[in-house]
């Protein structure tokens, strides 16, 4: 089994394989039967070093994402133009990290901007209902 790839900025403990790519990500997700999970930020931004660092390891968070979702980091300064129309779908949204929620046709399902620590993060992956 090839070694897991890498988040592009920030260490999360090999928690997840992650994509750089939509397309790549996509691939994936309908291969594994999975949905997507987008961190869309940048490396200063310590907010986004939080998330994948701190909230994508914790014990209650890392299971389930890796049971139910194909990881992408994408960077907030070169997105994809599937990403931002998904990321148009975030209310209120002026903070990084995105965390975006999709399908593989690339349905929005839910995000947040902003902080956050892993109980709010669980509530939210638990409100996409899956």
């Amino acid at each position: 089994m090839p070694a897991p790839r890498r988040h592009p900025h920030f260490d999360d403990q090999g928690t997840l394989d992650w994509h750089t790519r939509w397309a790549d990500a996509v691939e994936t997700a309908r291969r594994e039967q999975k949905l997507v999970f987008i961190d869309m930020g940048r490396e200063l931004c310590s907010q986004c070093r939080t998330l994948v660092q701190s909230v994508v390891p914790h014990p209650q968070i890392a299971p389930v994402l890796k049971e139910r979702f194909v990881a992408l980091a994408a960077d907030a300064d070169e997105s994809e133009d599937e990403v931002l129309a998904l990321a148009e779908h975030l209310e209120d949204a002026y903070m990084l990290p995105f965390v975006i929620f999709a399908d593989p046709s690339g349905k929005f399902l839910g995000g947040s901007s902003g902080a956050t620590n892993p109980l709010s993060f669980r509530r939210l992956i638990d409100s996409i209902g899956v």
